[in-house]
């Protein structure tokens, strides 16, 4: 990840055009905040947050993993659980040593070139931005540092704040569809925001493409850029799925496949008629 010295900089540097620019605000108060990779070193402080948030985290995670406050000893079992797995890589936003809040990078089963990124703020740091920010980070982070082309989010219909922060930085809405959700708040509802990269932003505008088509598409490299003028990789790499922007009909119901066993509770086991899988190997 970029010092935090260069953190201004590189926020207010036209390249990262796919995200909103860094406020003002943001770099007067934040710029003292470090994103990690978490650690069995983290988990006194990952504990006292989880603790101090467990209502919150109840809306739309896990109801029954978030119903009470947990003991240190399954907090941490939980934790080293997820950090062995290597299944999910997860993150925390400090200031010193106190914990603001977590962000976890999943892979997704459609593309090996983007992740699906989950995140929450502690209880006591709501309302102060750092949500924004903290996304923000994550996005920047996933396409700077590992290398993603796009982003992903699902986002329960009724979590507005959430939405609101999507579209805020910079992610486009891309679909909602019918689920087994999870959390005192559920609607039954996910919507998908997605964030490319500038590469993609620009083969978008210069070949009057859909960003979406080009996730997967060859000519992403500069090598290839010609196949981006042929109609069978065009045809054969495009989403074949419906998106908003099209106001397309609504998604044809599909039977529920089996799911496997989540790895952590922030990523419910969804039942979907969306025809993208949820998780690999499905």
């Amino acid at each position: 990840m970029p010092s935090k010295s260069s953190l201004q900089e590189i926020y207010l540097n036209s390249w990262f055009n796919m995200v909103e620019f860094a406020t003002q605000y943001e770099v007067d108060n934040f710029k003292d905040f470090d994103l990690r990779p978490l650690t069995y070193l983290d988990a006194m402080e990952f504990t006292k947050a989880q603790n101090e948030s467990y209502e919150e985290l109840s809306n739309y995670f896990d109801i029954n993993h978030f119903s009470k406050p947990r003991d240190f000893i399954s907090s941490f079992n939980g934790l080293m659980l997820t950090l062995r797995s290597q299944e999910v890589d997860i993150y925390g936003l400090f200031q010193g040593r106190r914990l603001l809040g977590i962000g976890l990078y999943h892979p997704l089963t459609y593309s090996d070139y983007g992740c699906e990124i989950v995140f929450w703020v502690r209880k006591s740091e709501s309302s102060k931005g750092i949500g924004t920010y903290l996304l923000k980070r994550l996005t920047l982070h996933a396409i700077y540092e590992k290398k993603f082309r796009f982003t992903s989010l699902l986002i329960d219909e009724t979590n507005l704040p959430s939405r609101a922060i999507a579209k805020k930085i910079g992610y486009e809405h891309i679909e909602n569809f019918d689920g087994h959700t999870e959390g005192r708040k559920a609607s039954g509802v996910y919507c998908r925001y997605m964030c490319f990269d500038t590469t993609i932003d620009f083969l978008a505008e210069e070949y009057e493409r859909r960003k979406i088509d080009l996730i997967e598409h060859p000519g992403y490299y500069k090598e290839l850029r010609d196949l981006m003028f042929n109609d069978q990789f065009n045809e054969t790499f495009k989403w074949p799925y419906p998106i908003l922007e099209q106001k397309s009909t609504k998604i044809k119901e599909v039977t529920p496949k089996p799911r496997r066993t989540r790895k952590t509770p922030y990523r419910t086991q969804m039942f979907s008629n969306s025809p993208i899988p949820r998780y690999k190997d499905e």
